[in-house]
């Protein structure tokens, strides 16, 4: 009794004064995170990259956390600095400092959750898109929104295989309208494939024109969808 009357009159005393008595976790509330030792940094040719994993980093000492990087798989980076840093496991490891181009999303991230881009391959990716859409949005309007659903998610990483997708959906489309919009879908890769493909898909051409001009639609414009889908489902 006396033990817990003892007890009772420090809880009392502790709130009188303001003060919590709590008991001990063995963990401080203040307690820091540990950081990275940073060896060295230096200002590097600004590249672009897609992060696949892992974190961004608010500094090269690895203490806070900015971003997720599966968040931003589809988010084109540019680095522009690299810290090797020495970590608390006691390993080496190198950090790249990435940004978007906005510079809304940022940081260190560790050079082995990022893949190179190749720009000039980006830049073409980007506009085998733009000019792909100019001309479906040149059909007949139901037609169009059927082959616009390929477009929804496209991106740089997956621009071939929607392309082949919306080129297979031109199959069944056999207006006048429709036809001339395969025709320009084709000529923006018109002569980018192997030798043998591009005489196929010139000669396919050629019959879908003849098709257009005849009003013969059917098998022009399925053999050339056709076509064309399986030449840019192995494209790169």
């Amino acid at each position: 009794m006396r033990k817990l009357w003892k007890l009772t009159t420090i809880g009392v005393l502790s709130l009188s004064m303001g003060v919590a008595v709590l008991p001990s976790t063995g963990l401080t509330a203040n307690a820091k995170t540990r950081s990275a030792k940073v060896i060295s940094t230096k200002s590097i040719t600004k590249s672009t990259y897609h992060i696949n994993a892992g974190y961004l980093y608010s500094s090269a000492k690895l203490t806070k956390k900015t971003h997720k990087g599966q968040n931003y798989l589809k988010t084109t980076f540019y680095a522009t600095k690299s810290a090797t840093v020495k970590k608390t496991n006691g390993k080496k490891a190198v950090y790249y400092y990435i940004a978007n181009s906005k510079g809304s999303v940022k940081g260190w991230a560790w050079r082995g959750n990022l893949s190179k881009i190749n720009l000039k391959a980006l830049n073409q990716r980007k506009s085998d898109i733009k000019k792909v859409l100019a001309a479906v949005r040149t059909m007949t309007p139901d037609d169009q929104d059927n082959v616009l659903s390929d477009f929804t998610d496209i991106d740089t990483k997956n621009t071939y295989d929607r392309l082949s997708s919306a080129a297979y959906d031109f199959s069944f489309r056999h207006t006048t309208q429709d036809a001339k919009a395969l025709s320009s879908f084709y000529q923006v890769f018109a002569g980018r494939f192997n030798a043998v493909t591009n005489a196929r898909l010139a000669t396919l051409n050629d019959r879908l024109v003849e098709g257009i001009r005849t009003d013969d639609l059917y098998d022009p414009v399925y053999n050339m969808s056709q076509a064309l889908s399986d030449a840019l489902s192995s494209f790169n």
